[in-house]
């Protein structure tokens, strides 16, 4: 491509010799930078990063590398990695693959990610990530369930079965407070607090990597004391467990809300995300103030809170109605 590229010696075992490759280069050859994504997740690995980051990183990068084998014939020791590429990629998932928005940037962002640490570890002089730009996010797609629908998929779920049961008491917990399904599915016996009516979320298992604890109501408490009785009689150390015991999945729970919302014929794909959103309108309905709310949801902005709170025009009035600033000015 005309473009000034980067030698390295053979590979042995997929281990590079980072002294020789490590350099200010323009662009970097496709092979190459394949194979130092691995040094880049052993670094993030190091930097304490959350294994189901971890795995979104090298997940979204395999739809990457595809890109580059399926779309250049000449081969990914030809193809140097540089801003038509990186703008070719996103053309690809946006007109070609229409994906949607939400999904590019998931992809995108990892990618970005490593294209700052070949900058920053000076692998190149030029930080790409800079180039490539997350598409335009449509604002509000994620509309909170009615209470109508809320209702439906909890009279839904068999609770003679313990699925059932389980699949309902995991509904009210996010109800409740909002949880991340795959810190729900984490949650052990000796997390729960009856008494204080609390649950702790360990860092390790926060999205965030920062502990915080949970306040779930009465109702809550009582239906999840039925689940850590069942966990200790099957000396399970996690609240949630799988039909054939054991930690339940995160994708079951996913796909377990999915069928349950197509058989009660929601008119959306019902997801355990969607349960977080409802959990955040009703909140905000309700009367809490947004900095407890943040806290709650355990993010780290006010602006990615502001998300996923959707009021109805309704909502609006009422709340304004209330406030009544014009009461002092006039009679």
């Amino acid at each position: 491509m005309g473009k000034k590229t980067l030698k390295i010696p053979s590979i042995d075992s997929h281990r590079l010799n980072m002294q020789t490759v490590r350099g200010k280069n323009d662009t970097m050859i496709a092979n190459e930078f394949f194979l130092l994504h691995e040094k880049f997740i052993q670094d993030k690995v190091l930097e304490g990063l959350a294994s189901t980051t971890i795995n979104g990183h090298k997940e979204n990068f395999k739809y990457f590398k595809k890109y580059i084998n399926e779309e250049y014939q000449s081969g990914a020791d030809c193809i140097a990695i540089d801003s038509e590429v990186l703008k070719g990629y996103v053309y690809y998932m946006l007109q070609e693959k229409q994906f949607k928005p939400c999904t590019i940037n998931v992809r995108l962002r990892t990618l970005r990610c490593y294209l700052k640490w070949l900058y920053d570890e000076e692998y190149l002089n030029y930080n790409y990530a800079m180039k490539l730009k997350l598409v335009r996010v449509p604002e509000d797609t994620i509309k909170p369930l009615s209470d109508k629908d809320v209702k439906k998929m909890l009279n839904a779920t068999d609770k003679t079965s313990y699925s059932g049961y389980r699949d309902y008491v995991m509904m009210v917990l996010m109800l409740d407070c909002g949880v991340r399904v795959g810190e729900a599915v984490n949650i052990k016996v000796e997390d729960v607090d009856l008494k204080a009516g609390l649950i702790n979320i360990k860092g390790e298992n926060a999205k965030t990597r920062v502990f915080r604890q949970l306040p779930i109501s009465p109702k809550t408490c009582r239906l999840l004391s039925d689940l850590l009785a069942i966990a200790e009689e099957n000396n399970c150390e996690y609240v949630f467990q799988s039909t054939y015991g054991g930690k339940i999945k995160k994708q079951n729970i996913i796909l377990s809300f999915a069928r349950l919302g197509e058989k009660v014929g929601l008119k959306v794909r019902c997801t355990p995300h969607i349960y977080r959103h409802t959990f955040a309108t009703n909140a905000v309905k309700g009367g809490i103030d947004p900095f407890t709310l943040q806290r709650i949801l355990g993010h780290t902005t006010m602006a990615m809170t502001r998300k996923y709170v959707q009021l109805e025009s309704s909502d609006l009035v009422n709340k304004h109605s209330k406030i009544d600033l014009l009461n002092k000015y006039l009679r």
